[in-house]
This record gives structure tokens, C-alpha cells and sequence, in this order.
């Protein structure tokens, strides 16, 4: 086993896409760590999910880019249609130029292949520790680091008629809250609440390729845009299936998650989209529901030797489809200050916010504002249009290098 610079591991709550990352940046700069799962296996919820070339930047850095990429489809351009009258609002190249300007291509996959990447080389790592059926639910400071506070398991709690309360302990040098919007270690930090519906509800499904309208399978996502409503489709899993979603402002706070939603939910709240969407929607046939949550962006993510990452300290709707490109952006960067610090975890965590909390925010809040664009009707909407109309492919990049390019600590192999 690989000596480590730590006795006490660092633990990480939540074995997602930024957790795992997270727990993989740290090991290959020497620091021990410990995965926390709540789910009984490790996966990753969803289907579809864009990879932005800073994504892909620090998937390079971690060493997984190219099983990572290799299931994933390397799109020609980013496009957006106009769902009243059909025609493109917005057509972006992603090829060479596009590549060699920021350093990878854009891509789309399937998010079990991202996960299934870093989680393939977490477990190929001494350093590594992986546990399921492990939920954290708080955190006590202490001398040494942090008590990390467990739930009991499900039987556990059976057999012992609830008397074991919290589980256990985990004692670590620090605690990492990878845990999601909802996430438990927030609560303490932050103590905000429950993230808040953002008015959206979106519809998703998988479309079998021979499903889908032939004429509409495009080697890239299609979004369509209009009045309170977007859609957006493209293939994933090397073209045997589409991830779809539809997205719709409802005003509601609370829907069914748990069932599926037959065809004519969405058909009437889309009413007024484009036929040609439509006709994606149809092909879907059934659908699960979810509200769209949101927080607004806060000053602090840090307690000492615990902080925030990914949907924990700065969760976003996925109007720029950059969620998981901010928690792998978290990660690289959590993970490179604390070998700069030496271990000093305290003082890796306030560098790291320190660094991280404009970048992410601003994300964060591009991604509401983005609301305003995608979703106009009436004047609005064609003062959208009239806004990208003659915009050339340089202008485009010209807008997105802020987000595109990936940071200084992203040390990632170009190309």
C-alpha cells in the first residue's frame, strides 16, 4: 500500500461524480481517504448528461479522460431552435477550432460512464476506502480533525428498536459534503433550509434508437426553445438510446416522483412547442417528473476542516448544463490545495473557497439568468433571436471562454 501522508482518513460524504473525483485528487497527491455512500451501491441517478471542455479538462487531470470519453459521443455543434417558428437561433461548431481553443471537445454521455470512469479508478487505488449503506448526518469538531456521525443501518435500527440513534462514528482529519442538494452537512454550515422549487418541473426518458423519429437522430443535442417551455434530446450509449428531457414552468412545488407520467401530462403542458419536438416527445411515450430546486449562491461553504462541494455548496438548475462541471472544477481544485497546504485542511478548505466561490456563484447565477433566454415569449423572444442573429462561430467562442477554458489549477494534458 502506498505510504500516506495521513493516519486519519478524509472522509467524503457522497459517492457521486464530484465526491468520487474529489476522493480520487486526493489520493493521487498521497492523502488517505474515505468514500461515505448512503445508496446500498455505488452509482450515479440519470441518464444523460453534456460534458463541457472544462469538464473534460480535469477529467484529463485525474486520469481517467480517456475511458471517460470513450463511450461518449464528441459533438459537432450546439445547437438551439426556435419552438415557435423552427428555425435556429443558435449554431455553434464544435469541431477542430473549437478543440483547439479550449482544449477538448464537447461531448455528451451517458452519466453512468462518467461515474463508472472515476469510480473504476477509485477502486484501483490503496489509498481508497469505499463504503456503502453510509449516510452522514452530522459532524462534531474535534482536536484531531472531525467525528463524523453515521446513520444506523436500516436492520440495525430493526434489531436494536431504534436504540442505536445515530450509528456510528467516523473519526477523520476532515469531512468533504459531497452529499447533494439536499445535503446534511450544509445544514450546519449553512443552515438555509431545503433548497427551494424553482417553478420548473422537467420530464425525462430513455428513447430506444429504434424509437426515435430517424430524420431527428442528430450526432448532437437539439434544443428547443421557447415561452416558459425547453426540450432538449440527443444519443448517448453509443446511439442505442436517447436521453430526453422536457422542461415546463408550473408554478409547483411538489410533484409525484415516484410513478411515471403517461404521455398526455407533458403533451398538454408543451402544447404550444414545435411539432418537430413533439413528435420526439411522442416517440418517448412515458416519462418521470421531478421539481427543478435551487438555492441562491451564500458567502461561505467552510467550517474549519469541513466544507462543501458540487450540489452542497452551490447547486444550479441545469440551464447552462454545468453542475457536474462545477463539482469536478471543486474537486481538482480542493484536491491541489491540499497538497499545497500539506495536509493543513483547514487552511486547504479557505484557499479553496476562496478560489472556488466567485467562479462557481457566477455559474450558478448564469444558470437562473439563463431562464430569461431560454424560456421569452412574445417581443422577448425575438429580441432573444435578435440578439445570436449574424453572431459568427468566433463571437460565440469569444462569449464562452470564461467558462469554457479551464482554470490554472486544472492541470490537465491540452489536447
Amino acid at each position: 500500500m502506498s505510504k500516506a501522508r495521513n493516519v486519519l482518513p478524509v472522509a467524503v460524504a457522497g459517492g457521486g461524480i464530484g465526491g468520487l473525483a474529489c476522493a480520487l485528487g486526493l489520493a493521487q497527491r498521497g492523502f488517505k481517504v474515505l468514500v461515505l455512500e448512503q445508496a446500498r451501491e455505488f452509482g450515479e441517478v440519470g441518464v444523460g448528461l453534456q460534458v463541457a471542455p472544462n469538464a473534460l479538462s480535469v477529467l484529463d487531470a485525474l486520469g481517467v479522460g480517456i475511458p471517460a470519453k470513450r463511450d461518449a459521443l464528441l459533438i459537432e455543434r450546439m445547437l438551439m431552435m426556435d419552438g415557435v417558428s423552427g428555425q435556429t437561433i443558435v449554431d455553434i461548431p464544435c469541431g477542430a477550432e473549437f478543440i483547439a481553443r479550449y482544449g477538448n471537445p464537447y461531448a455528451v454521455a451517458h452519466r453512468a460512464d462518467i461515474h463508472g470512469a472515476l469510480l473504476a479508478a477509485c477502486q484501483g487505488h490503496d489509498l481508497i476506502e469505499l463504503r456503502t449503506r453510509a449516510r452522514v448526518i452530522g459532524f462534531d469538531q474535534e482536536s484531531s480533525g472531525v467525528s463524523v456521525k453515521i446513520a444506523a443501518a436500516e436492520a440495525e435500527r430493526a434489531r436494536a428498536g431504534e436504540a442505536l440513534g445515530e450509528g456510528e462514528r467516523v473519526h477523520a482529519i476532515a469531512l468533504v459534503g459531497a452529499d447533494g442538494v439536499h445535503s446534511r452537512i450544509r445544514q450546519i454550515i449553512v443552515n438555509d433550509g431545503d433548497p427551494f422549487a424553482s417553478g420548473f418541473i422537467i420530464y425525462r426518458a430513455v428513447i430506444p434508437v429504434d424509437q426515435m423519429p430517424a430524420d431527428l437522430q442528430h450526432p448532437y443535442p437539439t434544443l428547443w426553445a421557447t415561452k416558459d417551455t425547453h426540450i432538449i434530446y440527443y444519443p448517448v450509449r453509443g446511439w442505442t438510446v436517447f436521453n430526453f428531457g422536457a422542461t415546463v414552468r408550473t408554478g409547483q412545488t411538489e410533484v409525484d416522483e415516484t410513478t411515471e407520467a403517461p404521455l398526455e401530462e407533458p403533451l398538454a403542458l408543451f402544447a404550444g412547442q414545435h411539432h418537430t419536438p413533439l413528435r420526439v416527445m411522442r416517440a418517448a411515450g412515458r416519462f418521470r417528473r421531478y421539481v427543478i430546486r435551487r438555492r441562491d449562491p451564500v458567502e461561505n461553504w467552510t467550517q474549519g476542516p469541513v466544507t462543501l462541494l458540487g450540489d452542497g455548496a452551490h447547486p444550479m438548475v441545469q440551464f447552462i448544463a454545468q453542475g457536474a462541471a462545477m463539482a469536478l472544477e471543486d474537486a481538482i481544485c480542493l484536491a491541489v490545495m491540499a497538497e499545497e497546504c500539506e495536509g493543513d485542511f483547514n487552511r486547504a478548505f479557505q484557499r479553496y473557497q476562496e478560489i472556488r466561490i466567485v467562479r462557481a456563484s457566477r455559474v450558478q447565477t448564469m444558470s437562473w439568468m439563463m431562464d430569461k433566454l431560454l424560456h421569452a415569449g412574445g417581443v422577448e423572444r425575438q429580441v432573444r433571436n435578435s440578439i445570436f442573429a449574424g453572431r459568427t462561430p468566433q463571437q460565440s467562442y469569444e462569449r464562452l471562454d470564461w467558462l469554457y477554458q479551464p482554470p490554472d489549477y486544472v492541470r490537465a494534458p491540452r489536447g
